[in-house]
């Protein structure tokens, strides 16, 4: 329901200080420019640099925001206002957000890859634009995809970052695999799991997923994978060396494995590619080493709007996106279970 012009506050999960978070009311957002898109949200995805955005790991990127601040860059919902010259949505309407609020003017806008863009706005992580942990969020015209009638919003918000950061990465990464290639694929988390059923639409290769967890090994194999692996990442190594004859065409990292005694290089053959997804933690690459076996190293951030348009497109075949409801009154108890690995899929907030 619409609220009316003397209710001004909404719930919200804030963070007063890094390292804590709680519900509170604050004020709702207003349309301020003639582009603004306020959305009522539906659902909202709870991701790792969700985190890091609570704990102040982004400080360093993004500055550290004037407290209390909303995080959740994974938004879906319906159209509550609009600007004066917003003509693609109106109220009512279902959404689906892009991460970012982009200016459209710049050469990144121009060239259509908007996480390149200059002037951009990234609700929930800049330390200064609130994102989607709340009732309502303001946004961009360019930044929203109108969905069908009768979507599934509880399905869809997981596509907004997870589902699209992995469908950017994989087709960064295909154009370096033969296509009867071979690609290991490490973590079956929230963006993992979209990993594994879209290597599987996008290309004919076989597909080797990775995971310390047993249980998350297991899934992957459900969700398309043509062999799994868990255990330490030493004798995951050793499995992917014995199964390849030596090392897998690519890897793509979901995870983030972070320093240690194995590195991805121990996963890739001579020539072969290796794509950084998850990023909780400092890559350790030997380089002279990877000079010497010849492999492309390709960084991953977001995908383009183009790109999430494309990835709604994959739920009519079936791309599940798994996910575990919470309520917005939960959210310290839906960051708990993701801090301690007992979210299978995303952790999803419901207000």
């Amino acid at each position: 329901m619409k609220k009316s012009d003397s209710e001004v506050q909404m719930l919200g999960a804030v963070i007063p200080e890094f390292g804590e978070i709680k519900v509170v009311e604050v004020d709702d957002p207003q349309v301020r420019s003639a582009t603004d898109v306020v959305v009522k949200v539906a659902a909202a995805g709870v991701c790792r640099t969700d985190l890091d955005t609570i704990d102040g790991a982004l400080a360093s990127v993004y500055g550290a925001p004037q407290f209390p601040y909303i995080p959740g860059h994974e938004t879906v919902g319906w159209v509550e206002a609009v600007g004066s010259s917003v003509t693609t949505v109106a109220p009512g309407d279902a959404v689906l957000l892009h991460p970012f609020v982009t200016c459209g003017r710049c050469d990144g806008c121009r060239a259509g890859r908007d996480m390149y863009c200059t002037d951009s706005r990234f609700p929930g992580v800049d330390a200064k634009t609130w994102g989607g942990f709340a009732e309502y969020v303001v946004t961009g015209e360019r930044a929203v995809i109108p969905l069908q009638d009768g979507a599934d919003l509880l399905e869809l918000a997981g596509y907004a970052d997870a589902g699209l950061t992995a469908y950017h990465a994989i087709k960064r990464l295909l154009p370096s695999v033969e296509p009867n290639g071979t690609i290991v694929a490490i973590g079956v988390g929230g963006v993992g799991h979209f990993g594994v059923q879209l290597l599987r639409r996008m290309s004919s290769c076989t597909v080797i997923s990775l995971d310390t967890d047993p249980a998350r090994a297991a899934l992957a194999e459900e969700l398309g994978a043509h062999q799994s692996f868990s255990g330490s990442l030493e004798s995951m190594a050793a499995e992917v060396a014995g199964a390849t004859g030596g090392g897998a065409d690519a890897v793509i990292d979901f995870a983030g494995i972070g320093p240690g005694p194995v590195s991805l290089l121990d996963f890739v053959r001579k020539g072969g590619a290796i794509s950084l997804v998850g990023a909780s933690d400092p890559v350790s690459i030997d380089i002279v080493r990877a000079l010497v076996q010849e492999v492309t190293i390709v960084g991953n951030l977001v995908g383009t709007y183009t790109e999430l348009k494309e990835l709604v497109s994959f739920q009519k075949s079936g791309l599940r996106s798994l996910h575990t409801r919470y309520a917005l009154s939960d959210v310290e108890a839906a960051i708990d279970d993701l801090r301690n690995g007992r979210v299978v899929g995303r952790a999803v907030l419901v207000p």
